[in-house]
């Protein structure tokens, strides 16, 4: 056998290649590790995925003997670990745990496109996966299998990815059911690996309506056992979770993250000034969970998206992305699932007191708070608990205020409605980042030069205090 020259890594240094498009496997394989190309090539290996967006070296004692590639899921916000190989005689050394750990350590768990069956059973034996009898398994880590590559017993749009936590041994596939009680069923095609190496298409062959019944059984029967096993693999799992500063920044800082994003041009300091100080309003009512932070910081920066995936039976409230029952968070819009209004302790906002006399002059902040909760998506009963429970108001009063303004119609923003929202003082507040000045302050002069433009009322507050806001007023005059 010829002696491999592998590529060295001192103090355990992996070399990644990583781009916002994709990258070709195949040609980085051939043009900087030909020995682990040549090693996939003899032992008869097809890769699952040509391309991906993240390419990593896989290192054992200082050798690089594999690598893996992920991909980004569009649809469910994760990074998608496409494909994984270590060379033969280094199997077995625990490579690929401990590059679900990095990866869980970094950045946040991972899912898996397209798992095999030896993929899966390696995730049993180091607990991320547990048998529910001797053919199905729960996984903590979604699996995910392209649209195009779904097989189902009704009608399915190939053009939506399928994201399930189970799989079944004997078929060799991911499996979810789309509507259990009808029996309505998606799993994944057969791979290469598995068809060679476990005959599944035998199985699959005999697979008929009484064995989908069987299987259906078994999830329908086992329900509140499964729902315990997934809870149990999710808690035990190390994900890596944040704080709020961590997220967010401290006080009036931006995180290095945002700072990343600012410099990046891909959103301005007003639009992040905004989206921070509403992420921390929805932390702190308990709306969004520490290791949801993250999922839902990307969320607001992306806008609203209407949901794209409409053949899975539970879908997020909030966003209409598809969720599983046990999911404490929706890892689409990060969203907290077991969010309840009735066991809220903070307030989205913080509490005021309000008499008959500063009523008028309040009630028109209470309703740009009602209306950006319905901006963001929150649903209008949620919205009104919300608002009921942190302003001394009915919702009677409110409704009728938002009716008479003509700003909230049947559910809905209205066009008058969205110009209000867009020239409130605190709106105006956030879009200059006047966190230096007292907002109460603010928005009693805005009120008070209501004839101004959103610039000049500005200008003219700063110019108040004499030169010690000259850098902010010349850098709003420049732009």
């Amino acid at each position: 056998m010829n002696e491999v020259n592998y590529l060295i890594r001192e103090n355990g240094t992996q070399r990644v290649f990583l781009t916002e498009g994709t990258l070709n496997v195949l040609d980085i394989l051939n043009e900087h590790y030909g020995y682990i190309f040549h090693a996939i090539e003899e032992e008869g290996i097809i890769l699952k995925a040509s391309e991906c967006s993240l390419f990593k070296e896989l290192v054992f004692e200082n050798k690089v003997v594999g690598f893996c590639s992920y991909d980004f899921s569009r649809e469910f916000i994760t990074a998608a670990l496409n494909n994984i190989y270590v060379m033969p005689q280094f199997r077995g050394n625990g490579l690929f745990f401990d590059e679900i750990l990095n990866t869980m350590a970094e950045h946040n768990k991972p899912s898996i496109i397209e798992p095999t069956r030896l993929v899966v059973e390696l995730l049993i034996r180091y607990g991320f996966a547990k048998k529910i009898n001797d053919d199905i398994v729960a996984s903590s880590i979604e699996f995910i299998v392209p649209g195009s590559h779904v097989l189902a017993n009704a009608p399915y749009d190939l053009s939506e990815e399928l994201s399930t936590h189970f799989y079944d041994l004997k078929m060799c596939a991911s499996i979810h059911f789309l509507d259990i009680d009808n029996g309505i069923i998606a799993y994944s095609q057969p791979l290469n690996y598995d068809i060679i190496h476990y005959d599944c298409l035998d199985f699959r062959n005999q697979a008929n309506d009484e064995s989908l019944k069987e299987l259906k059984d078994v999830f329908l029967s086992n329900e509140i056992e499964i729902m315990e096993i997934l809870m149990e693999l999710e808690e035990n799992i190390p994900v890596k979770t944040y704080s709020l500063d961590e997220i967010v920044g401290e006080g009036d800082e931006f995180s290095p993250y945002i700072e990343s994003l600012i410099d990046d041009a891909h959103v301005t300091r007003q639009k992040a000034f905004s989206i921070k100080r509403q992420l921390i309003e929805e932390y702190e009512a308990g709306m969004v969970l520490n290791e949801s932070l993250l999922v839902r910081l990307a969320y607001l920066f992306e806008g609203k998206t209407e949901p794209t995936i409409k053949s899975h039976s539970e879908t997020c409230p909030y966003c209409g992305m598809p969720i599983d029952s046990h999911d404490r968070f929706c890892h689409f819009c990060g969203i907290n699932l077991e969010y309840n209004p009735d066991e809220m302790l903070d307030s989205l906002m913080d509490s005021i007191n309000h008499g008959e006399d500063d009523f008028a002059e309040d009630i028109r902040f209470i309703s740009y708070k009602f209306l950006n909760l319905i901006l963001q998506g929150i649903e209008e009963k949620y919205s009104i608990f919300t608002i009921e429970n942190t302003y001394n108001i009915d919702w009677s009063s409110l409704k009728g205020y938002l009716e008479a303004k003509g700003y909230f119609s049947d559910g809905k923003i209205t066009a008058k409605g969205y110009e209000f929202l867009d020239s409130h003082p605190l709106a105006i507040y956030d879009e200059y980042c006047l966190n230096m000045v007292d907002y109460t302050d603010f928005e009693k002069y805005c009120y008070e030069n209501e004839n101004l433009n959103k610039k000049e009322m500005v200008l003219n507050y700063l110019r108040q205090f004499g030169d010690e806001f000259s850098d902010m007023i010349d850098e709003i005059e420049d732009n």
